[in-house]
Parts: structure tokens; C-alpha cells; sequence
């Protein structure tokens, strides 16, 4: 995590934040859609994978 500076905290928290939200799955629609590795993004439930941005997934 981030150490010190108020800056450094607030980019932090805010990656963080969008990268723990809960994703609809562009296959399915279901709403177990996260990240496996950087850049990396798959479906638990049907197993789609996509290669998008490191923090973000834009379809």
C-alpha cells in the first residue's frame, strides 16, 4: 500500500476502489467478472476470459 503524502494515499484508495468493484461479465452477465493477474480478466461462472488495462477493464 501506499506510505506517506496525502496525495499518494488518495490515488491509492481510488485504483484500489476500482479495482475490487463488483463487474457484469460482457459473455454472461453475471457479476463474477474480476481480475486473475495485471491486465488479465476472466468470468468465475462461465470462464470468458479478455486482456484489457492493469486497474481497468474497458469492453
Amino acid at each position: 500500500g501506499a506510505r506517506y503524502g496525502i496525495k499518494i494515499r488518495k490515488q491509492y484508495t481510488k485504483i484500489h476502489l476500482q479495482l475490487k468493484e463488483k463487474r457484469a461479465c460482457p459473455e454472461c452477465g453475471s457479476k463474477t467478472f474480476g481480475r486473475d493477474a495485471v491486465g488479465i480478466w476472466s468470468c468465475k461462472k462461465c470462464s470468458f476470459k479478455i486482456a484489457g488495462t492493469a486497474y481497468d477493464v474497458k469492453v
